[in-house]
């Protein structure tokens, strides 16, 4: 709706009109502060009044940007030595004024032809919508969202130890081998149907051909919003891009990591606790971690897997792994020298320990797993796309970030693999129920 400002209000003056949601425009009538517009407002006279009211405010966001930029070279060559001055990015490298800081703060402004010329970036509109804000948003160029996704990997662990594939459209098809057919004794799955023989001088040789599958991969939306004040975008670019470059690439790799462990496949990854290829071990005791329970869990995992799995733990496991014991009754895990006055051993039988809240609570299926993540499949279409409206918290002062990611994940392993026993199973995912 549209309302005409009664006093002045946020640094805009009595007598402006002004385009905001109708719950918003209805407090600022209930407060006496504006009335609602009941005239014609396409006539050119009110369009005019418009397009100046915007052009100064475009203008002194100009002054703003411009003068933070400045101030903060200026700072910069003075305050090191040999005047060398310690740029934007990681490490102090980068330009300051091409940088995360610098693209968000005309993101904000909507500077569509400032952005397209500057960092190629191209907006994104929702369909059958042509305004910005909350229906359209700019892709992160190239060099920025590669940082975030770095940020993202640096405080998760399977995205760096996955196969990631990169993504050009919105799905893809990977071929693999099907290793999961019962095969008969002497021989084995792993080679996808290929087998070898002994055969006699000029005997025949039996004809074997590998058997392929299809993953598919499909990006779905990964999307959430964060809110900063106006105070700040005004004051600090470097405070804009530190703060919200942490917490997008942060908050990125949690939802992502969540997913690629408990995602159930709808409109989501699969997680390697609901896929069909992970194999479960009942526990000794209900809400314990026994030392037969890991034992057995080790024992179901594949072969090949032996040297890239990672366990994962809820943080409460910890408690009982710190005294774990063998039928004997031997702490087997904290060493007996030094016991708790050193660190919690980061393995056990010599793979990585990692405790993290992304699995289930202690006591539910899950709360330990042994899983190889090199055997898990990262679909990433490598685009991130950023919105900002300053519509949707007009009354608080607020600017208001959108942040859309595509990705998917899938286990590259259908089911559980038969051994050449004809018998026994392993997976690279092996789950305590």
């Amino acid at each position: 709706m549209f309302v005409q400002l009664l006093k002045e209000f946020l640094g805009r003056k009595a007598g402006e009109r002004l385009s905001v949601s109708d719950e918003d425009g209805n407090a600022l009538i209930a407060q006496g502060l504006a009335q609602p517009v009941t005239d014609d407002l396409i006539t050119p006279a009110v369009s005019k009044a418009l397009e100046s009211a915007f052009g100064k405010f475009s203008d002194a966001m100009n002054l703003i940007v411009e003068k933070n930029l400045k101030a903060f070279a200026d700072a910069q060559a003075q305050s090191h030595k040999h005047a060398v001055p310690a740029l934007f990015g990681v490490n102090g490298h980068g330009d300051p004024k091409k940088n995360f800081g610098d693209w968000l703060l005309h993101v904000a402004k909507n500077d569509e032809a400032y952005l397209e010329k500057t960092y190629g970036s191209v907006r994104h509109k929702a369909p059958l919508a042509e305004g910005s804000g909350v229906t359209g948003g700019y892709l992160v160029p190239t060099e920025f969202s590669t940082r975030l996704l770095e940020v993202a990997a640096e405080e998760t662990f399977m995205r760096k130890r996955a196969f990631v594939q990169p993504m050009n459209s919105a799905a893809l098809q990977l071929p693999y081998l099907d290793i999961t057919s019962v095969p008969s004794t002497g021989t084995s799955a792993l080679f996808g149907g290929v087998q070898l023989s002994w055969k006699p001088e000029a005997g025949t040789v039996d004809e074997t051909e590998p058997k392929f599958k299809m993953l598919e991969l499909k990006a779905h939306e990964l999307s959430g919003y964060a809110v900063s004040s106006n105070v700040m975008l005004q004051d600090s670019a470097i405070g804009l891009e530190r703060f919200l470059f942490t917490l997008f690439g942060k908050a990125i790799g949690w939802f992502e990591e969540f997913a690629f462990l408990q995602g159930n496949g709808a409109g989501k990854p699969l997680g390697v606790l609901n896929a069909p290829a992970a194999l479960t071990v009942n526990r000794n005791a209900a809400n314990q971690v026994k030392y037969v329970d890991v034992a057995s869990m080790l024992s179901k995992l594949l072969p090949s897997s032996q040297r890239k799995a990672v366990w994962t733990v809820h943080p409460y496991a910890i408690a009982q792994l710190v005294q774990l014991a063998d039928a004997g009754g031997n702490v087997v895990w904290v060493p007996s020298v030094g016991g708790a006055q050193d660190r919690v051993p980061g393995t056990l039988f010599g793979l990585p320990v990692i405790t993290t809240e992304k699995v289930p609570a202690l006591g539910a299926k899950g709360d330990v797993m042994l899983i190889d993540p090199s055997l898990y499949v990262i679909g990433d279409r490598q685009q991130i796309e950023i919105a900002a409206s300053e519509h949707v918290n007009f009354l608080k002062n607020q600017m208001t970030w959108r942040v859309v990611e595509r990705v998917d994940g899938q286990p590259w392993v259908e089911r559980p693999i038969t051994l050449q026993d004809g018998v026994s199973t392993v997976s690279p995912f092996i789950i305590r129920n």
